[in-house]
């Protein structure tokens, strides 16, 4: 049974330019402190919402709805979901998306022909992946995020989207973000995301004072104008 922990019924902003359904799944392969759906982390079986309850929710939206989002926690840890999906697509031919941390390129090579768009979370450069709970060495982590960089330059007619929540202590400098783009595909947007402090899973990023709007703005237009790439943008959640 997928762990579907939560449900957002309609949403306009987690599937850009579409209107879509959300579904998050519990359980994550990190533990980043800025994370905002903390809750997924624990999550228990008996909270769970049944697939019949997610088929039923998706029928019901299914003539005003474009797509469906997959979110979490982290979907890539769920083979069975792609199954999931294909069923989706067969019943209500609706576009999908998912969102990921990028750390399984085997699920992402199996999911990409049934998807329509597809967002990465790259956190930062693989050394400090070390301060996000991962079991995975730097080496490890690297690898993961170039081979579904190099399975993703590949791929046609899904749209692909990184981001990074621009947390002050993993991302402090240029430097770290030109780093970053090692492992972001040429045709990636990518979006410095503002991080939250107010809804962070850790004490210490509650405490932790986020870049405003201005300032990433600026690092946006910085990186633009240093690595030559247009499709570099910001997103505030403002």
């Amino acid at each position: 049974m997928l762990p579907f922990a939560g449900h957002q019924p309609t949403s306009l902003i987690d599937f850009p330019g579409r209107v879509a359904t959300v579904f998050f799944l519990a359980g994550c392969n990190l533990r980043c402190p800025y994370c905002h759906n903390g809750t997924l982390l624990n999550a228990e079986k008996g909270e769970f919402l049944s697939h019949e309850y997610v088929m039923s929710e998706i029928e019901k939206r299914s003539r005003f709805i474009d797509g469906v989002s997959f979110s979490g926690g982290e979907p890539s840890l769920y083979d069975e979901l792609i199954d999931f999906i294909k069923v989706i697509k067969e019943k209500f031919s609706l576009e999908i998306k998912v969102d990921s941390n990028g750390l399984r390129p085997a699920f992402i090579k199996k999911a990409l022909p049934y998807l329509s768009h597809i967002a990465i979370d790259i956190k930062t450069t693989p050394d400090l992946y070390k301060n996000l709970g991962t079991t995975l060495s730097k080496d490890e982590v690297k690898a993961a995020l170039l081979e579904t960089k190099t399975i993703l330059d590949s791929t046609k007619g899904v749209k692909i989207e990184y981001r990074t929540t621009m947390y002050p202590p993993l991302v402090e400098s240029y430097e770290r973000i030109y780093k970053m783009f090692e492992f972001i595909p040429e045709n990636a947007e990518y979006y410095l995301q503002r991080f939250i402090n107010e809804t962070a899973f850790s004490d210490e990023a509650r405490k932790t004072t986020s870049y405003n709007v201005d300032q990433l703005e600026r690092m946006a237009l910085e990186v633009r104008r240093n690595t030559r790439k247009d499709n570099v943008f910001v997103r505030a959640y403002t």
